[in-house]
């Protein structure tokens, strides 16, 4: 109790713990019922450059540094790779000997890993105008010294902070001022109206659950807008992850055999107290109010390509909401949709249809409330304000 109490009287060691908390969650919930469109479009409207494989800002500045030092080499494209690829492994070992808060990609598998962090980062350094150039991690070790000087090629930010000098002996992932200053200008200039740059010039941490429950009072009317739509369908499209996983929760039940599901009417009961508690809180999302066609609308402005069978999913699912009777778990229309959409989706690999992919169900899929990558945005922000 101690401890607890500890964390709740120091912000500092609270937003390390959160920290700490928020790296050994699941990612984003998986997508069983085809919502990533939505979801990343939202995503990238609010906090771009991000994704939900990232872990800790300052490898935004490691990868950088590796490909600078591997294209200085005068090597052949595929000596370089090796050489660079061999530094991305380094680096992993230097963070874990200097480093004890979490977040090192390759903590387990070391030289195993088969995702290097050059590959999680390329396109949110892209993203950020950190990587000026298009192209791949192999395109950009084509590039040597030389062709670099002949062609006055422009690969990184002329302002990239110089690495330091023990970086592959022990490091960690506290940005240095001028690094923080470095990200926060490449955030400013390449994403200026997003939430994370409204957020990140404010150079304080934030502890709330969720993006829209921040309430600064700079934050423009367009993020307040997103933010809304973001608030509603997260808050909507929950319930039908949470019915989704009490329908395969009865299938589950009713195959007594089944090897993984002897708990399943535990999950049963556990999944209907979820969805009577989902239903209480719509009120206060005011739906009826809600425009998903402004929704749509926005998510078509980004790179996101929103299909007319999503929009009628959603659109269906909103009015049964909005207009059921009874609970949706005895709403036959309702349980038609999600098998439907299933089986448009995965064919013969959709569970509510068929035993064999069942037996792979964990017992909770896709259930966790979308956040938009608030959790990934949040610990950046936070780190963003905690330099040496």
């Amino acid at each position: 109790m101690s401890y607890l109490a500890w964390i709740d009287f120091d912000p500092e060691e609270r937003r390390r713990a959160q920290t700490l908390i928020d790296l050994f969650k699941q990612p984003e919930a998986r997508d069983e019922l085809g919502l990533g469109t939505i979801r990343d479009g939202l995503a990238d409207l609010l906090f771009p450059g991000t994704s939900t494989i990232q872990t800790r800002i300052r490898y935004m500045l490691f990868v950088p540094w590796i490909y600078r030092e591997a294209q200085q080499r005068k090597a052949s494209q595929a000596e370089r790779t090796k050489f660079a690829r061999d530094l991305e492994f380094k680096l992993s070992e230097a963070l874990l000997r200097g480093d004890k808060n979490g977040g090192v990609i390759g903590r387990v598998a070391g030289r195993s890993l088969k995702r290097l962090p050059s590959s999680v980062y390329w396109a949110g350094m892209h993203t950020l105008g950190i990587r000026t150039r298009g192209g791949n991690p192999a395109s950009f070790l084509a590039y040597g010294p030389e062709s670099i000087k002949d062609h006055d090629l422009k690969l990184w930010a002329p302002s990239l902070p110089n690495r330091p000098e023990n970086l592959f002996e022990q490091t960690d992932f506290t940005l240095r001022p001028e690094e923080a200053d470095f990200l926060r200008d490449r955030i400013a200039a390449s994403a200026e109206k997003s939430l994370l740059n409204e957020l990140a010039s404010k150079q304080k941490d934030f502890s709330e659950d969720w993006a829209w429950q921040v309430h600064e009072d700079t934050v423009s009317d367009r993020n307040r807008s997103i933010l809304r739509h973001a608030e509603r369908f997260s808050g909507v499209m929950h319930g039908a992850s949470i019915l989704y996983n009490l329908l395969l929760a009865l299938r589950a039940a009713d195959r007594p055999n089944a090897k993984a599901h002897g708990e399943a009417p535990a999950l049963v009961e556990d999944y209907r107290k979820r969805l009577e508690e989902w239903q209480k809180s719509l009120p206060a999302l005011a739906l009826q109010n809600w425009d998903l066609e402004d929704l749509f609308q926005i998510v078509g402005t980004t790179s996101h390509k929103l299909r007319e069978p999503s929009q009628a999913f959603v659109r269906a699912w909103l009015e049964m909401t909005l207009h059921s009777k009874t609970s949706l778990d005895q709403d036959q229309d309702a349980i038609e949709l999600l098998r439907k959409r299933e089986q448009t989706l995965k064919r013969m690999k959709a569970r509510l249809l068929h035993d064999a992919p069942l037996e792979r169900w964990s017992g909770a899929s896709g259930l966790a409330p979308l956040d938009f990558r608030w959790g990934i945005a949040r610990r950046y922000l936070g780190e963003l304000v905690d330099v040496s």
